[in-house]
């Protein structure tokens, strides 16, 4: 009879207790996701149930607003009559101006309800009688006519007017009073709900945590030998790598200094000037890996603003060049790491190049190099304060090797080389995806 393994059967045992771990993770996040939903629904309904209490509230506000400044305007008026005080005019006024703001006030905040704009209409047109009463009688008294201020009062039309606003305003506030009633129950219904609510999805949570720590209790020790191989695992391949772009950049060290030493031997200014540029681009992509292994980022990160604003700086110091400003305004751009070497190749030949015909020996002048982001994607452009280009310049169409390097690795970026016009210097910009398709 054949026995059965114990390794064979704790792996089992393992292999079901993380099945089961799984499956109350995944239960659990539903229940979280689906509990945060409902409790956030809850919430929201109960924050419009408390607004629109708030909201009667402001309504029945606006009523008491509009009735006090038209019974303070009222009292200056009188007073006005009986004193011929200016003072009182200025406070009638400003009564006046506080019962338009308060009625407009109520009319916007009413809009919801028909109802209420319906009564709104009609203690409109009573407001503006009354009013217009007041201006009369306070215009008879100016002209120092008292008697036929007092007969205007005592014909009643602006009382009248009055006690048809008040009457109104009554019916509109006792309208709101029901309203806010009925609000204020509905909003502490739903307070209710919500806490119960909260409850319910608290004592869940405990329930459910319970569980899957028990769970979790079962497959722990394997989880953390798993957890402690994978870490070995990855600290090995992090070393590999690292070790791997070392020993890149030290071989194209070894080769830039092979082609140094070729390029003082020859006697030909074309050839040394050719070599030189070979040396750049070389040194550009050791630059590249040696970014990669004394950057500490993740595996397969490269940051190309860092990388553009360091080469930007080493180019110009190789040279010696104390007369050139560099100006640069770069974010952190995490690329993927095949975008590494086609962008520092172009930034390389162009910062070069604005070295060259930009700024040649002799001549100060101010270079800037920006990478930002543009339409989704990132943006580098470097430009040069110096003579500018050919008119009818296409880089496309140019016969130098730069360029045409500069075609083939935009290509390979999957982006666009752009030439910018400038009254001054000459602009170019690198258009670009985040990551390669």
């Amino acid at each position: 009879m054949a026995s059965t393994d114990p390794a064979e059967t704790s792996g089992s045992d393992r292999q079901g207790a993380r099945e089961r771990t799984y499956r109350m993770l995944a239960g659990v996040m539903a229940a979280l996701f689906l509990g945060f939903g409902a409790l956030g629904g809850l919430f929201l309904w109960y924050d419009n149930a408390t607004s629109w209490v708030s909201h009667t509230h402001r309504v029945r506000t606006g009523v008491a607003d509009t009735l006090e400044a038209l019974t303070e305007a009222e009292s200056a008026q009188r007073a006005y009559v009986l004193t011929a005080d200016r003072r009182f005019v200025t406070t009638l006024e400003d009564a006046k101006r506080r019962a338009l703001a308060s009625f407009e006030a109520l009319d916007r905040l009413t809009r919801d309800n028909p109802a209420q704009q319906d009564r709104l209409g009609p203690l409109r047109t009573q407001m503006a009688i009354r009013l217009e009463v007041i201006d009369q009688v306070v215009a008879a008294r100016a002209a120092g006519a008292p008697v036929a201020a007092i007969r205007i009062i005592r014909q009643g039309r602006g009382i009248a007017a009055m006690d048809a606003i008040r009457a109104q305003l009554k019916d509109i506030d006792a309208t709101e009073a029901r309203l806010e009633v009925e609000r204020r129950a509905r909003a502490d219904t739903i307070r209710v709900l919500v806490i119960g609510a909260v409850l319910a999805f608290a004592l869940l949570l405990a329930i459910v945590f319970i569980r899957t720590l028990r769970e979790l209790d079962l497959d722990r020790e394997a989880e953390a030998d798993s957890a402690e191989r994978l870490r070995r695992l990855l600290a090995d391949r992090t070393l590999l790598i690292d070790e791997v772009n070392h020993r890149v950049k030290n071989s194209l060290q070894q080769i830039a200094s092979v082609v140094r030493l070729q390029s003082r031997a020859s006697p030909h200014a074309e050839t040394r000037e050719a070599l030189e540029k070979t040396l750049d681009r070389i040194m550009a992509v050791g630059r590249v890996h040696e970014q990669l292994y004394r950057s500490g980022e993740l595996l397969g990160d490269f940051d190309a603003g860092l990388y553009a604003e360091a080469l930007s700086r080493e180019l110009i110091e190789s040279l010696g060049r104390d007369d050139v400003v560099l100006e640069t305004d770069v974010i952190s751009a995490k690329l993927d790491v095949r975008q590494a070497t086609p962008l520092a190749l172009i930034l390389n030949e162009l910062i070069t190049n604005a070295l060259k015909y930009g700024c040649p020996p002799g001549r100060a002048c101010r270079i800037r190099v920006t990478l930002g982001t543009d339409e989704g994607g990132y943006r580098l452009s470097v430009a040069d304060d110096g003579h500018g280009l050919p008119a009818n310049f296409n880089p496309k169409q140019g016969k130098s090797l730069g360029m045409r390097a500069i075609d083939a690795l935009t290509r390979q970026l999957q982006g666009r080389f752009i030439v910018e016009t400038s009254e001054v210097g000459a602009h170019f910009a690198l258009v670009f995806p985040r990551s390669l398709a």
